[in-house]
C-alpha cells in the first residue's frame, strides 16, 4: 500500500500542475474532512469537509497544532499516533472524539496514512474524517429500544406467569411453544418438560387430545377462535371444569403463525349452574305442584264456593309476589353484573390500552395485545347481554319502545330470528309496573317463537288509546295443537311461561287471548291504562 502510495505521487509529479489541479479538487469536493499534518502535529492542509466538520476555516487551522481539535482528555491520542506514523503504520477507521470550534464533542471515524517523500522518508501524515455520530446516535437509540424491548417482554412474561388462568400458545402442529407458571403447576412440569409437547405427549385422555387437536386445526383453516369446555383431571390428581378459548395470532402477512390458548377454571361456576338448575326444577315443580293444587280448589269451589275463592286469592297473591320477587331478584343480579363485573373489565381494558400504548415489540406481541383487546371487547358484550336479559336498564331509562328495540335487535342477531315492530307514534311512557309486564310478555313470546314454533318471523304490534294498552304478538311458525290451545284456554296445562304471563296480566285485571292453526300463532294483550297508573 506505501509503494502504490509513491508511484501515485511521483506518477502526478510527472503529470504537472494540472494532475494536482485535479486532486486539489477532488479533495476540496469530498464531504469528509481531509487534513495533512507534519509529523509535529502542524497542520499543513485543510479542505473544506473539515471547515463543515470542525467549523474553523482554512486560514484559521493551517499553522495550528492538530490539538485544535483534539479535546484535553484526548490528546495522549495524538501521540501514540505520531509513534505509529514514525514506524510506517497506518491507522483503518479508528474511532475517537474530536472538538468543534464552538465546543460541540463529534464522534468520528479516522483513518490516517503517513506521507512520504520522493526518497521515501515519512515527513507528515494525511487524514480523513468521517463524522459518525448520527451513526452512533442509530446505535444508542437502537440499544436503548433492545433493552426497552426486552424489559417490556420481561414485563410480559412475569405477568402472564403470574395469571391464575392458564396462557399458553402452540405452534400450527400443535405443539406448546409456550406456557405459563400456573398451567405448568397443574402438571407438576417444568418448562423444558413441556414445550415442544402435543396434547398426546402430556398424557391427556385420548378422546380429549383428539378433540383439542382437531380444534387446533379448525382455527388454522377457519382463521378464527373456537371456545369450548370440559372436564379434566391432571396426572398430578389436580383438575376440575374448564373454560377456554382457541385464536389464531397473524405474522406479518396474515397468516396463522401461532394459535393462541386461554383457560380458565369454572369448577365453582358449574356447581352455582347446578345448584341453579336444580332451584329452578325444584320452582317448576313447586309450580307444577301448585297448579295442581288450583285446580283441586278449583274442583272444591263447586261445593265450598266461600272458601275456595279465599283460597284462590291467596294463590294469586303468592304467584305475584313470586314474580315480583323473580323480577327483583334479576334485577339485582344485573346490576352486579354491570356494577362489579362490568367495572372489572374496563379496568383491564384501560391497563390493556396502557400497555398497547407503551409496547415497542414485534408484530407478535402488537397482535397479542390487539387480540386481548378484542377478546376483552366479546367479553364486555356478552356481559351487557346477559345482564340486558336479566333486566333491561333502557325500561327504567327510557322507557318501553327503546328497550323493546334494543332487545329485539339482539335476540336477532343472535337467533336469525326476523322481528318487526310497529308502535303507535307518541307512545309515550307508561307506569314502571305496565311496562315491565309488557317487556316479559314479549320476551316469552318471543322466546317460544324462536324455540318451539319453527317460525323464521315474528311481528309485534304495540298501540294505546286513552282507556288501553293493546298488544298483538304473531308469527308463522307450525302454531299449537289443539288440545294445547284447549288446555291453555281454559287454564290446563298451560306451563310455566303461559301462566307466569296470565299472572302478570290478571294483576292488572288485564285480557289475555290466544289463537293458533298450522299457520301461526297470536297472543293478544289488553290492559286498561288507568288501572296501570292507579298501581
Amino acid at each position: 500500500m506505501e509503494r502504490h502510495t509513491q508511484l501515485d505521487s511521483e506518477s502526478l509529479q510527472k503529470k504537472g500542475p494540472e494532475a494536482f489541479g485535479l486532486l486539489a479538487a477532488i479533495v476540496d469536493s469530498s464531504d469528509d474532512a481531509i487534513i495533512s499534518k507534519t509529523l509535529d502535529g502542524i497542520i499543513t492542509s485543510w479542505n473544506k469537509g473539515a471547515e463543515r466538520m470542525f467549523g474553523h476555516s482554512s486560514e484559521e487551522a493551517v499553522g495550528q497544532s492538530i490539538t485544535l481539535i483534539i479535546p484535553l482528555e484526548r490528546r495522549s491520542e495524538e501521540t501514540e499516533i505520531i509513534a505509529r506514523l514514525r514506524r510506517g503504520e497506518k491507522i483503518d477507521h479508528f474511532e475517537t472524539v474530536r472538538l468543534h470550534k464552538d465546543g460541540t464533542l463529534l464522534d468520528i471515524s479516522v483513518t490516517i496514512s503517513p506521507v512520504k517523500d520522493a526518497e521515501g522518508r515519512i515527513t507528515g501524515a494525511s487524514k480523513v474524517a468521517r463524522d459518525i455520530g448520527k451513526r452512533k446516535k442509530a446505535e444508542q437509540e437502537t440499544q436503548e429500544l433492545d433493552e426497552q424491548l426486552a424489559r417490556q417482554t420481561r414485563i410480559f412474561n412475569a405477568t402472564l406467569s403470574s395469571i391464575t388462568d392458564f396462557v399458553y400458545t402452540f405452534d400450527r402442529n400443535g405443539r406448546f411453544t409456550y406456557i405459563n407458571q400456573a398451567l405448568l403447576d397443574l402438571w407438576g412440569l417444568k418448562l423444558e418438560e413441556a414445550v415442544g409437547k402435543n396434547f398426546f405427549d402430556l398424557q391427556y385422555p385420548a378422546e380429549l387430545a383428539s378433540r383439542l387437536q382437531l380444534q387446533i386445526q379448525q382455527v388454522i383453516d377457519s382463521r378464527h377462535p373456537v371456545r369450548d369446555e370440559t372436564p379434566y383431571t391432571s396426572p398430578t390428581g389436580a383438575g376440575g371444569y374448564y373454560e377456554y378459548i382457541f385464536s389464531p395470532v397473524f405474522d406479518a402477512h396474515g397468516n396463522v403463525e401461532l394459535i393462541a390458548g386461554a383457560t380458565r377454571d369454572i369448577t365453582e361456576r358449574k356447581l352455582v349452574e347446578d345448584q341453579v338448575r336444580q332451584s329452578e326444577e325444584r320452582l317448576r315443580e313447586l309450580a307444577a305442584d301448585l297448579d295442581s293444587q288450583v285446580r283441586e280448589r278449583t274442583r272444591e269451589l263447586e261445593l265450598r264456593n266461600t272458601e275456595i275463592t279465599e283460597q284462590a286469592t291467596q294463590v294469586r297473591e303468592l304467584s305475584q309476589r313470586l314474580l315480583q320477587a323473580q323480577d327483583n331478584e334479576r334485577r339485582s343480579i344485573a346490576r352486579d353484573l354491570h356494577d362489579s363485573s362490568g367495572q372489572l373489565v374496563v379496568a383491564l381494558a384501560i391497563n390493556l390500552e396502557m400497555i398497547a400504548q407503551t409496547a415497542s415489540g414485534g408484530p407478535v406481541v402488537v397482535k397479542a395485545i390487539q387480540e386481548s383487546q378484542e377478546l376483552i371487547q366479546q367479553l364486555t358484550r356478552e356481559l351487557r347481554t346477559a345482564s340486558y336479559l336479566l333486566h333491561p336498564p333502557l325500561l327504567d331509562e327510557s322507557g318501553l319502545e327503546s328497550a323493546l328495540s334494543l332487545y329485539i335487535q339482539g335476540l336477532s342477531d343472535r337467533s336469525g330470528l326476523q322481528i318487526v315492530l310497529n308502535i303507535d307514534d307518541n307512545f309515550g311512557r307508561l307506569s314502571p309496573e305496565i311496562e315491565l309486564t309488557i317487556f316479559r310478555i314479549v320476551q316469552e313470546c318471543l322466546t317460544n317463537i324462536h324455540r318451539h314454533s319453527g317460525s323464521k318471523t315474528a311481528s309485534i304490534r304495540l298501540e294505546r288509546d286513552a282507556e288501553a294498552v293493546a298488544l298483538e304478538i304473531k308469527d308463522t311458525g307450525q302454531g299449537m295443537s289443539e288440545e294445547k290451545l284447549y288446555g291453555i284456554k281454559h287454564k290446563r296445562r298451560s306451563g310455566v311461561g303461559i301462566a307466569g304471563m296470565r299472572e302478570r296480566i290478571e294483576r292488572f285485571a288485564g285480557r289475555l287471548d290466544i289463537q293458533s292453526d298450522g299457520g301461526g300463532t297470536r297472543v293478544e294483550v289488553r290492559l286498561p291504562v288507568l288501572v296501570a297508573e292507579e298501581e
